[in-house]
């Protein structure tokens, strides 16, 4: 994710890197006090890499947060986002760790969306760690996702294909449960080899042992993601399923009710891909954001890819001031 200009004082603040051949388009942004306590001090570094959508084990990743931003550093990642599925467990330490290495971590969330289809997630980016009214929310969304562990489990209990539930608990390590988890299990059980094995045959969406979420809809949680001071994100807008007919009209709801940003710099997206989502953003007046989806060594993408364009460095500024201003 290259590009960068001048620092603003909300970059300047959050400890951004920015080279000096673009042109700023963060102007006047004067962030509260709270920037500095949230990011801390950051320590210079050369690298403009910029990764807005990374997962630890807190969540369905397998790396702990700290050594997410180790990973991150050592890719040359300057500022990385982490955004868990429903969760800021990792956010803490994740902080600390990038203070002490020179990566500046933007603390995020990846809300899980109720849609009648496909499958919708929701980034939000945040300049506090512990953002109010999110944060008391996230124990309802634990306990929401175990709810539907234990119906996933009795779905493939029915199905002939059991497993034991606290084999699944051990295996999330006290993450917030998710599809993965249950692939684990399922490949621990010796029902399937693979994860994309458990989920063609279980679990992806349609599928035999999967509810579906009952999670908040579209426009709760991009309320929940701004009264909570963040800038919300439509992540990998492809897993919608709709087409041009369909998703347009879908993302300017959103837009009216105040999202900020769309996914288009993603490693997987084709130049079609990049284009269509590419002009979405552009009707909407939304922010063109992205990231690697980085979640463990065997993932198809690193910690830091973004595709072909990268994400512009300038990008997280951009999302926070535009729910600063």
């Amino acid at each position: 994710m290259p590009s960068d200009a001048p620092a603003d004082d909300l970059g300047a603040a959050a400890g951004c890197i920015r080279p000096p051949s673009v042109e700023n388009t963060v102007e006047d942004v004067s962030p509260p006090d709270r920037l500095m306590r949230a990011m801390g001090p950051m320590v210079p570094s050369t690298a403009v890499v910029t990764d807005l959508h990374a997962h630890t084990n807190r969540s369905d990743g397998s790396h702990p947060p700290a050594e997410l931003v180790d990973i991150a550093a050592a890719r040359e990642v300057a500022l990385l986002a982490v955004t868990d599925h429903d969760t800021l467990a990792g956010v803490d330490e994740a902080l600390a760790r990038g203070r002490a290495t020179g990566v500046r971590v933007i603390p995020g969330i990846e809300l899980s969306i109720r849609v009648p289809h496909g499958s919708m997630h929701l980034l939000g980016y945040f300049i506090d760690p512990a953002p109010m009214p999110l944060v008391g929310m996230i124990a309802g969304f634990a306990a929401t996702r175990t709810e539907r562990a234990e119906e996933m489990v009795e779905r493939l209990r029915g199905l002939g294909v059991p497993l034991d539930w606290q084999d699944v608990l051990d295996g999330a390590a006290g993450a917030p449960l998710g599809r993965p988890h249950i692939a684990e299990a399922l490949i621990r059980a010796g029902h399937v080899s693979t994860r994309k094995e458990a989920f063609d045959l279980y679990l992806a969406d349609g599928g035999p042992a999967y509810p579906g979420s009952d999670g908040l809809d579209a426009e709760e949680g991009v309320r929940l993601v701004l009264e909570s001071g963040g800038a919300p994100v439509l992540a990998h807008p492809e897993t919608l399923k709709l087409n041009d007919a369909h998703l347009d009209p879908f993302v300017g709801r959103l837009a009216r009710a105040g999202l900020v940003g769309i996914e288009v710099h993603r490693p997987e997206h084709t130049p079609d891909q990049f284009a269509r989502f590419g002009a979405l953003a552009r009707r909407w007046d939304l922010i063109a954001s992205g990231g690697s989806d980085y979640h463990r060594p065997t993932s198809a993408h690193h910690a830091g890819a973004t595709g072909d364009p990268p994400l512009p460095a300038d990008t997280a500024d951009r999302l926070l001031a535009a729910v600063l201003r």
